[in-house]
């Protein structure tokens, strides 16, 4: 997999590509350094940024076409009990 950086102009550069491990490498590392940046729980609000994560990997993958598909594929659970996490958490 690649994908262009959209963040610069490209000024006539060629586009720069990424390998799917530097995606989902960076997309783990971001989100982690924002759950660290609030002090956040093991509810909640990380379980709704690791479902984003999630789902944006199964999604460049191909491996998931709606939330369903990766709340099955990638917790093993229904996407109603994963909300259910995040509403519990939040509220």
């Amino acid at each position: 997999m690649t994908t262009t950086d959209t963040t610069t102009a490209s000024a006539g550069r060629d586009p720069v590509t990424f390998a799917e491990h530097e995606v989902l490498d960076a997309l783990n590392y971001a989100a982690n350094d924002i759950l660290d940046a609030v002090d956040a729980g093991d509810e909640g609000l990380r379980d709704d940024i690791n479902l984003m994560v999630n789902a944006t990997i199964a999604y460049l993958r191909g491996d998931a076409s709606d939330l369903d598909d990766v709340a099955e594929r990638s917790y093993g659970e229904k996407l109603d009990t994963i909300l259910d996490w995040i509403r519990a958490a939040t509220r």
